[in-house]
């Protein structure tokens, strides 16, 4: 229920904002910018739903591109790798080990057997910025909505040469490697400042992935896992612009680079 309340907000969040701003007349209008952005992406992903059930907190980076219009709209896209070292599904590999865990090699004595997550994202993002202030319009809250891609599995980290019956191939039937759609939502603060080093946004936001194994078979069933999943993640992202300015503003004053 609070998922959904969260997602109403955001979505709720722009046509408030624009309602506030209508009333302004031709000579008080801010001087946006048009600026192409490239950003490397940091976020602290925290699971839910079916995500929570087999992977602990996560951290993606990655590296986004957005063309931001005159009146603060925005188009772009993103790509990042997810990755974690917290694994709560292991009841599949267990058969594969020791009692205390290790696995046997091939060699004779025990080896460590690490899982991780990891994943990858990649999507297209649109949304608005709203100023605050008249005298920094490029700065203020940033609204984003965005659909793509996403996979994840489970990494099984073991001596390749000394193990290989979980490694290869044999990895495949274990790994549960999942993909699917996903939509996400995005609020949060953007700082824009021509000719300044700190160019950054700081935000919330939310995915929902509709993804599905699609590995071809499970050692453990013995079968292909036929249900579909609901990945959630929720966290904090941080992007570090770094800004291109060109074009005209909207007192049509020019910039050549």
């Amino acid at each position: 229920m609070k998922l959904k309340s969260l997602i109403i907000f955001t979505f709720c969040i722009p046509f408030i904002v624009v309602f506030s701003q209508n009333n302004e007349s031709e000579d008080t209008k801010p001087e946006y910018h048009d600026v192409f952005l490239i950003s490397p992406v940091i976020s602290v992903q925290f699971p839910g739903a079916d995500m929570a059930k087999r992977f602990g907190i996560g951290y993606q980076f990655g590296l986004a591109a957005d063309y931001k219009f005159k009146a603060n709209w925005q188009i772009g896209a993103e790509g990042g790798f997810l990755f974690g070292t917290k694994v709560k599904e292991t009841d599949h590999i267990k058969h594969t080990l020791a009692s205390n865990g290790q696995t046997i090699t091939n060699e004779g004595p025990l080896d460590d057997v690490n899982l991780n997550l990891r994943g990858a994202i990649v999507k297209l993002n649109a949304g608005k910025g709203f100023y605050f202030r008249k005298s920094k319009p490029n700065s203020g809250l940033l609204v984003k909505l965005g659909i793509g891609y996403m996979q994840h599995k489970i990494l099984i980290d073991v001596d390749k040469k000394k193990t290989p019956q979980l490694t290869g191939n044999y990895a495949k039937g274990y790994d549960r490697f999942s993909n699917g759609i996903l939509l996400s939502q995005y609020i949060g603060l953007i700082k824009l400042n021509k000719g300044k080093f700190v160019n950054l946004a700081l935000g919330f936001e939310l995915t929902e992935a509709f993804t599905h194994n699609a590995r071809p078979y499970d050692f453990y069933l013995n079968q292909k896992l036929k249900e579909t999943r609901v990945d959630l993640m929720y966290g904090i992202k941080l992007n570090w612009y770094i800004p291109v300015y060109f074009g005209k503003t909207t007192k049509s004053e020019y910039y050549y680079y």
